[in-house]
């Protein structure tokens, strides 16, 4: 994983992923993919499209990490596939911890809001 996406994670962590709701229904891996890269780029927008290009590795980076931590339910599906649905319990509960716990939301906190801005800039300048 490169810095800039350990960035974009630890931004969406610390920020946009408090208010993610996503209805309880099983979807495949493929269509929550979609919908994690789509939040990733509207959270990382502001930061320019440089920053932006990277939602989908981000994104994916992001949803495995979660699934691993029980965030997301998995089961086999009748076809060979897997399915997950969204536990908004543990989800919540996955976020503090990071939040707790990554090395960048904790220096990000310690400088202010303006840490993200000049962190972003120098990652893809």
């Amino acid at each position: 994983m490169t810095e800039l996406i350990d960035h974009m994670i630890a931004y969406y962590v610390d920020g946009p992923a408090n208010d993610l709701s996503i209805a309880t229904r099983w979807y495949p891996y493929g269509e929550l993919a979609l919908i994690i890269e789509d939040k990733f780029s509207i959270a990382t927008r502001k930061f320019g499209l440089k920053v932006r290009s990277h939602s989908k590795v981000a994104g994916m980076t992001f949803l495995d990490a979660m699934i691993a931590q029980g965030a997301w339910e998995t089961k086999d599906n009748d076809y060979g596939g897997q399915m997950h649905q969204f536990q908004a319990d543990r989800f919540k509960a996955a976020i503090r911890q990071r939040q707790d716990s990554d090395p960048i939301i904790l220096k990000a906190r310690a400088e202010g809001p303006e840490y993200w801005d000049k962190a972003f800039g120098e990652l893809v300048a």
